[in-house]
């Protein structure tokens, strides 16, 4: 399994005054600002950290995820999310690829672990004989910053924060997350079971 990404996330408008803000960074002197790319670069590192264990895109973009298998139902289970589409599905085989129409699979609704199956719930075609699936897809809440859910927003800007006030790196690494980052977290992680 291979999940790669096409395109990095387009965080314009970086939400640096936002950060500034809740940092309580002086603002109106003549060195406004100077401090932008630090901020921006904390803020592109909390986003990925919190896409990590969240096990989604937080904005939307492009993948591929290259499979040799199905679950044990023949059913396929898309290792990020939330899909909004996917684009192409399709099954290479000995150099061969074969295109599988939108009458051949199904994507269930939802924003976690979603599921693509055959209609009506049967197994997706067998892949055997070395065969894999490749799917291309979009992925994420929305395509900007502004189209994020508020607490996801939120705990983008706690951690970043959190980097940005730790940046000498003397707290050890056992010291976790910042208070209440988890339980932002926790409503949006995949359920395992």
């Amino acid at each position: 399994m291979l999940l790669n990404e096409v395109s990095p996330p387009n965080l314009n408008p970086v939400p640096i005054r936002e950060l500034a803000a809740q940092l309580r960074l002086a603002q109106g002197f003549s060195d406004d600002g100077s401090e932008d790319a630090l901020l921006e670069l904390y803020l592109r590192n909390a986003t990925a950290v919190i896409e990590r264990s969240i096990n989604g895109a937080l904005i939307t973009r492009q993948f591929t995820y290259r499979t040799a298998r199905w679950n044990r139902n023949g059913h396929l289970h898309l290792p990020i999310g939330p899909v909004g589409a996917i684009d192409t599905f399709q099954i290479i085989q000995s150099g061969t690829t074969v295109d599988l129409t939108e009458d051949e699979w199904v994507m269930d609704p939802g924003s976690r672990r979603q599921r693509v199956t055959g209609p009506g719930c049967r197994a997706l075609p067998t892949l055997s004989g070395g065969a894999v699936a490749e799917l291309t897809f979009s992925a994420g809440y929305g395509p900007s910053w502004n189209e994020l859910p508020d607490d996801l927003r939120h705990a983008v800007l706690m951690l970043a924060a959190h980097f940005y006030e730790n940046r000498d790196g003397e707290i050890e690494a056992d010291d976790g997350l910042p208070f209440g980052l988890s339980a932002i977290l926790e409503r949006h992680s995949a359920i395992r079971l």
